[in-house]
C-alpha cells in the first residue's frame, strides 16, 4: 500500500515487516512489487507485467526490460516524447492516432459504476517506436523500444474506450495486437480480485499482531477470492473449472439437495445455485451474477457446511 506524508511531503511502501520504506515517487511502488513477484517465480517463468496508467514511468520500462528479463502491457498516460520508425520526433499520442488499422473486434463491457452493459465495437492500430528518456532525468540516456497497441471505440458518443497501450510483446499481426488487449483487459479481472479481498474478505479491517500471521490469513483469503472469481466465470460458461475443484464434496451436496434440479443439469448450474443463495433472483432478464453475489452465496454455503460437519 502507499502511505503520503502530507506534512513532510513524502511518500512511503508499507510492506508490514520492517519501517516502511520512503518512495522517490508513486510509480517506484510498481516497480518494487513487480520485482518481488519475479523474485517468487521459476526461473523459467517469464512474467508479464499489466498496469494501469499510474505506472507509466521510463523508469519501469527500463526496470523491466533491463534487469528483470520481463514483459509488460501498460497503458500509456503520458504524450511522450517519442523516435518513429522514420528517424523522427514525435509524441506518443498523437502520432498513434495516424497508425495504420489492423482490423476490428468487439468486447462486452460490464455494468458498473454509472455505466450501462453494452458491447464495444473496437478500431485496432499497431506499431513501434522508442520512447525518449525524460529530459530532467539524468539517470537515464538511452531509449526504450516499445510495441503500442492503439485502441478506439466506433460509434459511442458517452466515454468511449481509449486506450494507447505499450509493450514488449510482439504486435505484428491482428492476433498479436489482440492477445495485448486481452492481456490488458486481465487488469479488470485482477481488480475484481482485489475487490474480493478488501470489500468481500475485509483483508485491511484484520488487526493482526505480525505480519506473518497476516500472510497466512493472505493466503487462505486470496485462494476464496479466486474461487468466487471461478464460480462468476464458471456462471457465465466462461471457465473450464468444474465444479469439484471448486466447491467441497459437502457443499456440493448442501447445493444438490437444496436445488434437486442440480442433478440433471451441467456444471454452470452449480455456480449459479450458489449465486442464488446469495441473492441472484437469476430471471431471463437477469445480467450474469457479479462478484459480490457470488461471494454472499459462496460465504452462506460454506456456513451451512461447516455446520453440517461438525454434527455429522
Amino acid at each position: 500500500s502507499l502511505i503520503e506524508d502530507q506534512q513532510a511531503s513524502t511518500k512511503h511502501d508499507a510492506n508490514g515487516k520492517n519501517e516502511p520504506v520512503e518512495l522517490e515517487s508513486e510509480q517506484e511502488k510498481w516497480i518494487r512489487g513487480d520485482r518481488q513477484a519475479s523474485d517468487w517465480l521459476a526461473e523459467e517463468v517469464r512474467p508479464i507485467f499489466i498496469h494501469d496508467r499510474g505506472a507509466d514511468a521510463f523508469a519501469f520500462y527500463r526496470e523491466v526490460t533491463d534487469d528483470l528479463d520481463a514483459g509488460f502491457v501498460v497503458r500509456a498516460n503520458q504524450n511522450r516524447c517519442i523516435q518513429t520508425p522514420s528517424g523522427t520526433d514525435g509524441r506518443l499520442i498523437d502520432w498513434s492516432e495516424d497508425l495504420l488499422e489492423q482490423g476490428r473486434t468487439s468486447i462486452e463491457i460490464d455494468q458498473g459504476s454509472g455505466r450501462e452493459a453494452r458491447e464495444a465495437e473496437l478500431l485496432v492500430k499497431a506499431g513501434s517506436c522508442e520512447l525518449l528518456p525524460p529530459k530532467n532525468d539524468s539517470t537515464h540516456t538511452d531509449p526504450v523500444e516499445v510495441n503500442v497497441v492503439r485502441i478506439d471505440e466506433l460509434g459511442e458518443q458517452d466515454d468511449p474506450i481509449q486506450w494507447v497501450l505499450l509493450t514488449t510483446e510482439s504486435v505484428d499481426t491482428f492476433s498479436d495486437s489482440l492477445r495485448v488487449v486481452e492481456s490488458y483487459r486481465a487488469r479488470w479481472t485482477i481488480e475484481d480480485w482485489h475487490k474480493v479481498l478488501k470489500t468481500g474478505c475485509r483483508i485491511e479491517e484484520r488487526r493482526l499482531e505480525t505480519w506473518k500471521r497476516m500472510e497466512v490469513l493472505l493466503s487462505v483469503y486470496s485462494v476464496i477470492a479466486w474461487k468466487v472469481l471461478e464460480l462468476r466465470e464458471l456462471a457465465r460458461g466462461e471457465t473450464y473449472y468444474s465444479p469439484d475443484v471448486l466447491l467441497s464434496e459437502t457443499e456440493r451436496s448442501i447445493l444438490e439437495t437444496k436445488f434437486p434440479e442440480l442433478t440433471d443439469n451441467g456444471d454452470q448450474a452449480y455456480a449459479i445455485a450458489v449465486a442464488k443463495i446469495g441473492g441472484y433472483l437469476d430471471r431471463s432478464s437477469d445480467p450474469p451474477p457479479g462478484w459480490e453475489t457470488m461471494w454472499k452465496g459462496l460465504k452462506k454455503l460454506q456456513t451451512w457446511a461447516e455446520g453440517y460437519e461438525l454434527h455429522s
